[in-house]
């Protein structure tokens, strides 16, 4: 098959770009806004081989995961907020256990059940281990159909290089888009890595077995912890991923994901031709967050504004980058009518801030 340029919903896009890249199976629970991922999945999987299976509930998800991991494929699954709070015990376990899969999060509006209009709501829960116990998940920040194409090979070898969970987060806004996306050749990425070292076996045709478990004694405990401190550490080092522009001689910063990170590159380019120092960081890394896209912060930068769909999430974590070089401000809106904040709104801020 070879390139292919398609026009999808950007949640059919995501099943295409992670069934042409090797996920041969795929355990969902339907949920608005991310069903489409599950439909679309069981429409395609079954021409390559794999399959998609639609568990009783999003615990049973978890765990198929968590089983499919054991015998060294790699499972993958797509839910939103309230599927992945009850995800969250058996993502800790693959964590501690080692055990790579791959999450799509179309984030909706929250606390509780909330509403199915898209947000960003997830973000603490995403980046934070929404589960008990020192551990996080890779979370990759998608804007678009094509950056879930762009990315999937990607968190494949994320997955498999660091034995870990990989959670892409996509909020529902963008998820129901509908737009072109172009696909490379199909590539089994999988399929590169050895599993044999730490994959269950024990069957009669394979007699090596491993113990693959949540549970341990205090000396095992602090084993493992240990080791997953220090692989947090060079994934920290090795894997953050930013988009930056305009930082030579921002006055202005603007931080942003997702579907808002999109509209504030078109709005740091206006504001330029209108000759109005504006530059822009849109982390595509959410953890590990991109400390390092903010190193070298000119010294005429004024302020910096984050814009999110939520009351201030990742405003922590652009605090903590900018480590109090420049005042930090915030522009959210998040569920109704209106869950996003639109460019004459970014702009009237900007353009506010600017003044100041």
């Amino acid at each position: 098959m070879p390139e292919e340029t398609l026009f999808l919903k950007n949640t059919e896009t995501f099943a295409e770009s992670m069934v042409r890249c090797g996920v041969r199976f795929h355990f969902a629970y339907p949920i608005t806004p991310a069903s489409d991922v599950m439909k679309h999945s069981a429409v395609i999987l079954p021409a390559f081989g794999g399959r998609m299976v639609q568990m009783e509930s999003e615990l049973a998800v978890a765990n198929a995961l968590a089983g499919c991991a054991c015998t060294g494929r790699l499972g993958a699954t797509s839910t939103s907020g309230p599927g992945m709070s009850l995800m969250q015990e058996t993502i800790s376990f693959m964590a501690g256990a080692e055990l790579p899969c791959l999450m799509l999060d179309s984030m909706r509006v929250g606390p509780g059940d909330g509403d199915i209009i898209g947000a960003q709501s997830n973000y603490f829960q995403a980046t934070r281990g929404g589960g008990h116990g020192d551990y996080r998940v890779i979370v990759l920040a998608l804007d678009s159909g094509q950056s879930a194409v762009d990315l999937m090979p990607t968190a494949i070898k994320l997955a498999y290089t660091y034995r870990t969970p990989v959670l892409f987060v996509m909020d529902g806004v963008t998820a129901q888009m509908t737009e072109t996306s172009t696909f490379p050749e199909p590539h089994d990425y999988a399929s590169e890595f050895d599993t044999s070292g730490w994959r269950y076996t024990g069957t009669k045709d394979h007699p090596k077995r491993f113990l693959l478990t949540g549970s341990y004694t205090h000396s095992q405990g602090y084993e493992l912890n240990e080791r997953l401190r220090a692989k947090y550490e060079i994934i920290k080092e090795k894997e953050q991923r930013w988009e930056a522009w305009g930082l030579e001689d921002a006055e202005l910063l603007i931080v942003a994901f997702g579907i808002q990170g999109r509209m504030v590159r078109e709005l740091a380019a206006r504001m330029r031709e209108e000759k109005k120092k504006v530059g822009y960081i849109v982390p595509i890394t959410l953890w590990p967050y991109p400390d390092k896209a903010f190193e070298k912060l000119p010294k005429e930068l004024k302020r910096v504004l984050v814009v999110e769909m939520n009351h201030g999430q990742m405003l922590d974590d652009v605090r903590l980058a900018v480590n109090g070089r420049a005042p930090t401000s915030f522009l959210g809106k998040t569920g109704g009518d209106t869950p996003l904040c639109t460019l004459a709104e970014i702009k009237a801020e900007a353009e506010r801030l600017l003044e100041a």
